[in-house]
């Protein structure tokens, strides 16, 4: 049996589509992104969807979203709010 591994461009790719994305805590292969028109992009894998601040399926592939996530990823705030998780683009030291 072998493995396959992703390249490292891929997978340096793969992470900066989620630049800016909050990582759902109980599925971290969830990510959730405001698109900045009250609606939420979630992303899984190579399957997305895009949904409104209720929850509600707008358009993609992936048809279930955590409400309480997209309520809160939909909400209008700064942004450099200091209560937005960031992914890759969060300095090192705090």
């Amino acid at each position: 049996m072998t493995i396959q591994r992703e390249s490292a461009p891929a997978v340096r790719a793969a992470a900066e589509d989620h630049v800016g994305a909050i990582r759902h805590p109980l599925n971290p292969n969830a990510y959730y992104q405001g698109c900045g028109d009250g609606t939420v992009r979630v992303t899984m894998g190579r399957r997305w969807g895009r949904f409104g601040s209720d929850g509600r399926h707008i358009e993609g592939t992936l048809f279930e979203a955590d409400p309480e996530l997209c309520l809160w990823v939909a909400a209008p705030r700064p942004a450099d709010h200091h209560r937005i998780s960031r992914i890759l683009d969060m300095p090192a030291e705090r």
